[in-house]
């Protein structure tokens, strides 16, 4: 277990779009060098450009979907010192009913949604200081058709709260994130702003909190 350390490399998976760019963008700001990966390569070397001349960056295509490519992706990371691990990539929501999903659809939701995030954590167990999972508002509340998009997030979310204990000791955090929608790109409706969404999450990481709520719904009254 390497000692406490918030700025030493950031793996950040989903990077090439929504709030895994966002956060890298954040975090390059904050100075934390990154290693970056997602599933299209023309994107991930736009953001890497986007934030070379402040941290050194390093980026590699990986689909967490396949195994050997979550593997490949723990040993790059090993290499290259990271400390911090942001689950951050997901199969979104389709929002169909459960006899209108594919087992394709099937596996790589719980692969991407779940199974990397313990896959990754696993392997990288004693290496890292701090560890963010990025869930979803779906991970604390039932809606209709979302049944394999709420199993994989709910399954995140006890995966998290019970490792945090098993790593509490250790003086390792577990921070998950349940954000409503979030505007990760211009006009999208119903949607909280970004800016605030990753700073709020930075926050949170820096403050070493365990949960932090982003409810951007308009209440009632």
């Amino acid at each position: 277990m390497s000692s406490i350390n918030n700025k030493g490399r950031v793996l950040i998976t989903g990077a090439s779009s929504g709030i895994g760019w966002h956060l890298a963008l954040k975090f390059a700001e904050r100075g934390h060098d990154l290693l970056l990966t997602g599933r299209n390569k023309d994107r991930l070397e736009e953001i890497s450009s986007l934030v070379k001349d402040k941290v050194d960056v390093k980026k590699c295509t990986k689909d967490l979907s396949i195994l050997e490519d979550v593997k490949q992706l723990a040993e790059i990371a090993s290499l290259n010192g990271v400390s911090v691990l942001i689950n951050n990539a997901a199969v979104i929501c389709p929002g169909l009913t459960l006899t209108k999903l594919t087992i394709e659809n099937i596996n790589d939701m719980l692969d991407v949604n779940l199974r990397a995030p313990i896959l990754l954590t696993k392997f990288l167990y004693e290496e890292l200081d701090s560890i963010i999972n990025i869930n979803s508002m779906v991970g604390l509340e039932i809606k209709k058709n979302r049944t394999l998009y709420s199993a994989s997030k709910w399954g995140l979310r006890g995966f998290s709260q019970s490792l945090g204990q098993e790593y509490k000791d250790m003086g390792v955090n577990v921070l998950d994130v349940y954000p409503t929608n979030v505007r990760t790109w211009p006009g999208k409706p119903n949607s909280m702003d970004i800016e605030p969404v990753v700073e709020n999450i930075y926050s949170a990481f820096k403050n070493r909190e365990q949960v932090l709520i982003l409810d951007g719904r308009k209440k009632d009254g």
